[in-house]
């Protein structure tokens, strides 16, 4: 029986995509990179990281580099960013449905804590952090053997295509966020156990499960 869900956060939990977007145009400008203009971000929401790295002139090997100073740049502006509309009240009716809680991050501990204390969530059983941005999977592995969970107890919820590979991976069930970094169409590549166009499709998906 599955008992625990386990979010990723960035795109998922938090829309960071639109800050992330203004930090890389700063780093593009510096590096000869292509900048991400408005009328672009659809499009790129429907890319693989590579063809994306080819469009914006970005090397693929320095794509990990990026990601990783994109990520730093942004942790500043975490403890004031707001959750996702809808989510809060999915995991509050998901507590109350007795499921356990968790995340999957590669933010700073101190800067999720005051997100999650400034927006009054307090819905979480787990926490996984990761330096790495580009380490879902492993990080996923890492996430059941130290919680000592089975891969049929949890079900992972997931914004990117590789979040959806990563779980698969690891043979979890996946549902796929379609609110966040990647588009429906590039989610539905990955073969996700379900797509949720908002949060509260996933109580309406596990309900009827």
């Amino acid at each position: 029986m599955k008992k625990v869900i386990l979010f990723n956060f960035n795109g998922t939990i938090v829309n960071t995509k639109l800050l992330a977007i203004d930090i890389f145009n700063e780093i593009a400008k510096k590096q000869g990179y292509k900048e991400i203009s408005e009328e672009e971000v659809l499009h790129l929401s429907t890319l693989s990281i590579r063809d994306r790295c080819k469009t914006l002139n970005v090397p693929i090997y320095k794509m990990p580099l990026v990601g990783i100073a994109i990520k730093r740049r942004y942790q500043t502006y975490i403890p004031n960013l707001k959750p996702v509309l809808g989510i809060s009240e999915v995991l509050k009716e998901l507590k109350k449905q007795d499921y356990k809680l968790g995340f999957l991050t590669s933010n700073n501990q101190n800067k999720i804590d005051e997100f999650l204390m400034n927006n009054t969530i307090n819905s979480f059983d787990y926490n996984h952090y990761s330096f790495n941005p580009f380490s879902k999977s492993k990080d996923i592995s890492s996430f059941l053997k130290n919680n000592r969970l089975k891969k049929d107890e949890v079900i992972y919820v997931g914004d990117e295509l590789r979040d959806i590979k990563a779980a698969k991976k690891n043979g979890l069930f996946c549902i796929a966020a379609s609110w966040g970094y990647d588009s429906t169409e590039l989610l539905n590549t990955g073969n996700a156990d379900f797509v949720a166009k908002q949060p509260k499709d996933i109580l309406d998906f596990l309900s009827g499960t």
